[in-house]
């Protein structure tokens, strides 16, 4: 049985209403469904749209992530290319002959035509360069994403153009793309209560989050019937004390949880084809008094970065901002952005950074997530899936922020 720690899962904005102005008083469905063929047409017309605005008359996509997003395939691919071909009139896909049942059992969409090619390697006349020759028009530009392998790039005899324009229709979801991100946010959010829940005096890491796996199995085989573990990809993880300064290092799984802290809780990854991620940096038993003024900094950002998120916002502006509370609080500046987006990946464009530009629009799902490090002591961050919307934004992972909240007995 899996226990759901007590101070989790709903989220307490009665207790914190100065903090919900622009918060949506309605979640978004969940949804485990698979996505339908005319949600892929819409895709594909939108990514057609960009082609014409470009002036291309075909595109090459190698990304296994816009291959996904076009065709409903995910796979892990390792030395056998798979190489999708956009036209005005065709959607091809090149794929190696011992994958195509494989991708007939998972494919959607009416318009896609699947080419394949015998093996890699192969000899002249049956190798996948071949097939793409034969697929690209005699004229004109054609655009190759920005992921494309230069050996692909140098086959292309037309004039060429590097535009990452399935990433860019990729930026704003679709209602499905936030049904199914708000799911995974849903399991996510579970997982990370569950884990907290098993923190006590003495408790290894890994038994702490040794219960998060079976619990994605179980969601997924629950309520997801479509469910393709190619498209799986996710973790829950702790670090204790020693390690929160140091952002990605979860190799600690035989340390056991001390009182005191900060330790930093993660579910992070994509279930089922899509991304999301909950963190949050907790304490047990007691919040040591030098902890207190760098947390209470590092939730300073986080408001700031929520009263900013709305339609219309710039992304770089929103980290500039967390950035200078950093300054002014004494310390460095943070070793990362503000926020990365989600969809079928769990960490894509666009991005709240000081080196992007970008504007924000509804339907564009983002981590908040700014951070305080102090290097060789200990470091301090919460992270949630937020959705933009027309009103403002909406918390897909609804779970305690406060330190009080996060001191566990």
């Amino acid at each position: 049985m899996f226990v759901i720690h007590a101070s989790g899962v709903a989220f307490l904005r009665e207790r914190h209403p100065e903090r919900q102005k622009g918060y949506n008083v309605t979640m978004p469905s969940l949804s485990a469904d698979q996505v339908s063929s005319q949600e892929i047409a819409d895709r594909l017309k939108k990514v057609r749209e960009k082609m014409e605005q470009a002036g291309f008359s075909a595109y090459i996509s190698f990304n296994p992530d816009n291959i996904y997003y076009l065709t409903n395939f995910a796979n892990f691919v390792h030395e056998r290319p798979f190489v999708l071909v956009v036209t005005a009139s065709a959607l091809t896909f090149i794929i190696p002959r011992l994958e195509r049942a494989h991708v007939e059992r998972h494919r959607v969409g009416d318009e896609l035509t699947l080419v394949e090619y015998a093996e890699f390697p192969a000899r002249a006349g049956t190798r996948w360069s071949d097939r793409l020759l034969d697929l690209l028009p005699a004229q004109g530009t054609v655009g190759i994403e920005g992921a494309c392998p230069a050996y692909l790039s140098a086959l292309v005899s037309n004039p060429t153009q590097i535009l990452n324009v399935i990433d860019t229709v990729r930026e704003i979801k679709s209602p499905h793309e936030i049904a199914r991100i708000a799911w995974t946010s849903d399991v996510m959010t579970h997982a990370l209560a569950m884990m907290l829940g098993a923190v006590k005096n003495g408790t290894l890491v890994a038994q702490a989050i040794g219960n998060v796996t079976p619990y994605f199995y179980q969601r997924c085989l629950a309520e997801a019937p479509n469910y393709n573990v190619m498209s799986t990809h996710a973790a829950g993880l702790i670090q204790p004390p020693a390690y929160t300064d140091d952002p990605h290092n979860f190799s600690c799984l035989t340390a056991p949880c001390e009182p005191g802290g900060p330790f930093l809780g993660l579910v992070a990854g994509k279930i089922n084809g899509y991304g999301a991620e909950i963190e949050r940096t907790f304490f047990l038993e007691h919040c040591p008094e030098d902890a207190r003024r760098p947390f209470d900094t590092m939730m300073e950002m986080r408001h700031k970065a929520y009263a900013m998120l709305r339609p219309g916002a710039i992304g770089s502006e929103i980290d500039a901002a967390c950035q200078e509370i950093a300054r002014k609080a004494g310390y460095d500046v943070p070793l990362h952005r503000t926020g990365h987006s989600f969809g079928v990946t769990s960490h894509e464009a666009p991005f709240l950074a000081v080196g992007e530009d970008n504007v924000l629009q509804p339907g564009m799902v983002f981590s908040i997530e700014p951070g305080i490090y102090l290097k060789g002591i200990a470091g301090f961050r919460h992270s949630d899936t937020v959705l933009v919307t027309e009103a403002g934004y909406e918390i897909l992972t609804r779970y305690p922020d406060e330190r009080n909240d996060l001191t566990l007995s």
